[in-house]
């Protein structure tokens, strides 16, 4: 909204620059809580990953483990410890499966913390921009009403002084008046 100074009062342009400063504030306020979840989601992908991670680290061990366990036992427990092995390799793939699945939302997630940030620090900005030029249109309205007064108060100074001298030549010619004292070019 573009406003030209002179066309507003001091009590409005006060008005005014409190109610975007309170707009700038609320802003900033958005933009702290769209900063710590950003943060939180950040925190929550190197959680999953980390989780993920040790996921498939533990299913590596375990994996080795099963087919040293199987490479050295006998014929008769090879299809028992085969079975078991593809049930806790299923396990595990499964647990992977969903630390990956939490990653990849934990990554979603980051996106649109990110976004929702980036497109509240452009509202800020712009909050902040008017903010800032209602405090210069308040202070060149209140440079304006100052210059007033100080006028009005010189005009009134004036007015006083030749209101004074005014009546300084009145009482000063009828003072004359009462002394007899003769006007040049009064002859009789």
């Amino acid at each position: 909204m573009d406003v030209a100074s002179d066309r507003v009062n001091p009590i409005q342009a006060s008005k005014l620059r409190f109610v975007k400063d309170m707009r700038e504030r609320s802003a900033l306020r958005l933009l702290s809580n769209m900063e710590a979840k950003r943060q939180i989601a950040v925190e929550s992908v190197e959680r999953a990953s980390k989780n993920l991670a040790s996921a498939e680290k533990r299913r590596a061990s375990l994996e080795a483990e099963l087919y040293l366990e199987l490479a050295s036992s006998d014929t008769m427990c090879v299809t028992e410890l085969d079975r078991r092995c593809h049930l806790v390799i299923g396990r595990l793939t499964a647990e992977i499966a969903l630390a990956r699945q939490a990653l990849e939302q934990a990554h979603i997630a980051q996106e649109h913390a990110q976004a929702a940030v980036v497109e509240m620090r452009a509202v800020w900005a712009k909050r902040s921009a008017a903010s800032q030029k209602w405090q210069q249109i308040e202070s060149d309205v209140q440079r304006r009403t100052n210059a007033r007064a100080e006028f009005a108060a010189e005009i009134e100074t004036d007015d006083e002084v030749l209101l004074r001298y005014k009546s300084g030549l009145r009482s000063q010619a009828a003072g004359d008046s009462i002394h007899g004292d003769s006007i040049p070019g009064d002859s009789i």
